[in-house]
């Protein structure tokens, strides 16, 4: 079996993800409630009201399965699409003529800095949900 990339909480393939757990928690709750009643329609002496309710719960059940196998689908080519980045190549100034060679290269304050540049660009490809969007906005009319 092939490992699939873990992607990010507000990323397209895992919202979908919790949709389809929370069709399928909803499906089985309402089918288990349409039992329920279907049951005590049976103990009333409604054994035909309560065959139409199985009916209608199950044409709702395979209604919610076709939905919920149209969405992992979808996921599965979402999933699928997304190809692995390979690591952006860190940019090694040729050395002057001469031997010379800038010391700050291998210094380890600017290899921190690389780190922290190299991770803010990570951050900012990384989709934004509406609330931290609108919590920043909020915070930049708060400073001014």
């Amino acid at each position: 079996m092939t490992e699939q990339p873990i992607f990010p909480p507000m990323h397209p393939v895992t919202r979908l993800g919790r949709v389809i757990q929370q069709l399928r928690s909803f499906g089985d709750l309402h089918a288990n409630e349409l039992e329920t009643l279907a049951v005590a329609l049976d103990a009333a002496g409604a054994a035909d009201l309560a065959q139409r309710l199985r009916a209608y719960r199950d044409v709702q059940r395979d209604e919610a399965a076709m939905v919920v196998d149209e969405l992992v689908d979808v996921q599965t080519d979402m999933a699928a699409a997304v190809q692995p980045q390979p690591p952006e190549p860190v940019e090694v100034p040729p050395t002057a003529p001469g031997g010379a060679r800038d010391p700050a290269i291998s210094s380890p304050k600017r290899a921190k800095w690389l780190a922290d540049q190299a991770a803010e660009e990570q951050r900012l490809k990384q989709p934004l949900s509406r609330r931290d969007l609108f919590g920043k906005v909020a915070q930049k009319d708060d400073e001014s």
